[in-house]
């Protein structure tokens, strides 16, 4: 894997995916903006703006019984679900040629 050019990096891009993933997990009971930031080590005005673009694009939502409660919306879970699905499926496949070729050499 190459080298990544740090100056490419964006800190709102890295504060999201750090915030996704501090959410991950906790789909029950939800997570409070002020349980992220601390462990995010950010402000809770950062992780408002966090949590209201992930609400924006429907990766994230209010727990139903907590509006001050979030949790990772189904669009992320389907993505995860999705990239699972395929590296499954090409798997299957580099099998089953894998077995192909076997059968040709014998």
């Amino acid at each position: 894997m190459s080298e990544i050019n740090k100056s490419y990096l964006s800190e709102q891009v890295q504060r999201t995916l750090k915030v996704i993933t501090i959410m991950a997990g906790n789909e029950v009971n939800g997570i409070s903006p002020g349980e992220i930031a601390k462990i995010a080590e950010t402000s809770a005005s950062n992780i408002t703006r966090v949590l209201a673009n992930l609400q924006h694009n429907g990766f994230a939502e209010a727990l139903p019984s907590d509006d001050k409660r979030f949790r990772l919306a189904a669009p992320l879970v389907q993505l995860a679900n999705t990239v699972s699905m395929n590296f499954r499926q090409h798997q299957q496949q580099i099998q089953q040629e894998a077995h192909n070729y076997g059968l040709l050499a014998i």
